[in-house]
């Protein structure tokens, strides 16, 4: 089903808490790009892959209760056992962290792909569900990070634990002075978040006692960006990671 049983037609999923990220690639070219919703039912990811015709799956997932379904799927739609890409890995990548199992495959995998794609030393800040910073030693070692829930969660918290604010969608407001409640939310979402972001990133830079390449990956990336100062800005980058586990995995 792939170009050639040695280059086939990879299938990458990143599998996150709200969305599930696909990417077909064609050797190094990522040729496809979609996104499902996060969901407990196999029909909902059936229909939307049983289109593809690829000929070798890789996913990383947060979501446990998903890893067997997309495991089936797999087996089911493409015929293949599909590569599961987690802490413990064979990846050349160096966990210099407490308890490694506990690191999110997509940190490892947002790591992974900084490293070779970009080179080290260097932070990865990762737009999604939660934002998360990961840090590339001048070596190549993964050292740790931090995590602070992403801007959608925090807007969603207002929602659900006030009564009269509403849910707030995220966007770069046009001042920081809003002049009704949707502009106040969205003012203090966004330039809340480039002040945490600029902060966290300040003192991760002192620590590692270098100046690493900063990367912005994830959903939210590009629109965050627009205030801070990137070096890279790869919405793909955890698709990318994946391709590269494959590769270092199954050669």
């Amino acid at each position: 089903m792939g170009t050639s049983r040695s280059s086939p037609v990879l299938l990458a999923l990143d599998v996150g808490n709200t969305n599930v990220t696909a990417g077909v690639f064609r050797g190094e070219r990522l040729v496809k790009v979609f996104r499902l919703v996060t969901a407990a039912y196999p029909s909902s990811y059936s229909a939307a892959l049983r289109r593809l015709e690829v000929g070798a799956v890789v996913y990383g997932s947060v979501v446990p209760r998903l890893d067997r379904v997309f495991e089936r799927l797999s087996r089911k739609l493409f015929g293949v056992k599909a590569l599961a890409i987690t802490p413990s890995s064979p990846l050349g990548l160096k966990l210099r962290v407490r308890t490694p199992k506990e690191v999110g495959a997509d940190r490892v995998l947002n790591a992974l792909a900084a490293r070779e794609l970009f080179g080290a030393p260097a932070v990865v800040v990762d737009f999604g569900t939660a934002t998360t910073f990961d840090c590339v030693s001048r070596s190549g070692d993964y050292l740790g990070g931090a995590i602070l829930p992403g801007p959608h969660l925090a807007s969603q918290a207002l929602a659900l634990h006030t009564a009269k604010l509403p849910l707030i969608e995220v966007a770069r407001p046009r001042r920081v002075i809003g002049k009704d409640t949707k502009e106040c939310i969205q003012a203090g979402l966004y330039y809340g978040y480039v002040g945490m972001i600029e902060r966290v990133l300040a003192g991760t830079v002192q620590e590692m006692g270098c100046r690493p390449k900063l990367i912005a990956t994830g959903g939210l990336a590009g629109m965050f960006s627009r205030e801070l100062e990137f070096d890279a800005v790869s919405p793909d980058l955890t698709l990318q990671g994946l391709r590269l586990a494959y590769e270092k995995i199954c050669p």
